[in-house]
């Protein structure tokens, strides 16, 4: 009879455990325990998280996959201190099928199971997997609204591939000339993995994924591929011999600089946004500070600039790509005057523009806006 009641026992303490742990699961997703705000590239072979998350006793239930408020770092199993790792039958009751608002339309992995996931109203949707660049079927972000439906839009199609631009014009007054501008992120090349030397006709798209270049985000390119410079410009000075390469400067101008038309990756007859063009539009009142452009505002200007992000190769070899949903980032047509290895770039967020900065130009790789010669 003892021993009866002692089996007993132990089967009611195993059910009790067992639904504990279910409930647990099925807790709401605390976007606070999120333990880094940028997503880290899964290709990348030396991501701190990755490591950390092996050992860590309370193991990760759920990672990001895709922008900038997802991250590589694990989400934290909240399942009474018990390791999700310990006890593989428990793994489906330790996903959590729902997500925050703050979550909506990003990317998230299981780290346990490798599954992935998008957030749609409040509830994670499984992506089928058939191939590694595999979508799901329905978008990452709304796109419905890109593009401003009051503004006048032109229309360019690219000879070299035949994909279509809308275009968008402003008139400058102070040099009494009207520029055209892409009203799109150049999306030329044929993607390559993040981290791979681009080379002629070439492009990351942001994670990896051709969803974001084929769907209004552009690719990213290397300052070197953006000028269509050979890749050792990267590393050494455009006049140097190696890269033997120069911009030609325009006249009429006080700062020559700042106004190169050089056509870089964009098509003949246009070139990439100089500093000088950039200019103009952050201080002119198409521009507003940042407020009029989208995703960070209504996009009055109709520039329909998107915070695509970048990639980035940091100190530790680490490649990753960041800062979407927070950054729109330029490479502009200018070599740093004290440093072979920087060129000027342009960034847009919430708050503004930001042009007197330099990157590393084999550290990064940015959008590119193309504009009409004149």
């Amino acid at each position: 009879m003892g021993s009866m009641f002692h089996k007993g026992t132990i089967f009611i303490f195993a059910a009790l455990f067992a639904i504990t742990m279910s409930f647990t699961a099925c807790g709401d997703d605390d976007s606070s325990s999120f333990l880094s705000p940028e997503k880290e590239s899964s290709d990348s072979a030396s991501i701190d998280s990755v490591s950390s998350s092996s050992t860590n006793s309370s193991s990760s239930a759920k990672s990001s996959s895709s922008t900038d408020s997802k991250s590589s770092s694990s989400v934290t199993s909240s399942s009474s201190g018990t390791s999700a790792g310990t006890n593989s039958s428990s793994t489906s009751e330790l996903e959590d099928l729902s997500c925050s608002p703050e979550e909506e339309g990003q990317i998230l992995e299981f780290t346990l199971t490798g599954k992935k996931y998008i957030c749609k109203n409040g509830q994670l949707i499984e992506i089928a997997s058939s191939s590694s660049s595999a979508s799901p079927t329905s978008s990452y972000f709304d796109m419905t609204n890109q593009f401003n439906e009051k503004v006048s839009y032109g229309e360019f199609t690219d000879p070299r591939d035949g994909q279509k631009y809308r275009t968008v014009s402003k008139y400058d007054d102070v040099f009494e000339k009207t520029y055209v501008f892409f009203a799109e992120n150049l999306n030329y090349g044929k993607m390559v993995s993040g981290g791979t030397v681009q080379g002629d006709s070439t492009k990351y798209c942001y994670d990896n994924d051709p969803w974001y270049c084929e769907n209004g985000w552009g690719g990213l390119y290397t300052w070197s591929n953006a000028m269509n410079f050979p890749a050792v410009c990267d590393s050494v000075s455009m006049y140097a011999e190696a890269c033997s390469q120069k911009f030609v400067y325009p006249s009429g101008y006080t700062q020559p600089q700042y106004y190169v038309q050089h056509q870089g990756i964009c098509p003949e007859g246009w070139h990439v946004a100089s500093e000088g063009e950039w200019a103009y539009l952050q201080h002119s009142s198409v521009f507003d500070l940042g407020s009029k452009v989208a995703g960070f505002g209504n996009n009055g200007s109709g520039l329909s600039i998107l915070p695509a992000g970048s990639w980035e190769r940091y100190p530790n070899g680490s490649l990753v790509f960041r800062d979407i949903k927070k950054q729109a980032i330029f490479w502009t047509p200018q070599q740093s005057a004290d440093d072979a290895e920087r060129a000027h770039r342009v960034a847009i967020d919430s708050q503004g523009m930001s042009r007197i900065y330099e990157e590393v130009k084999a550290k990064r790789a940015l959008s590119v806006r193309c504009v009409k010669d004149y």
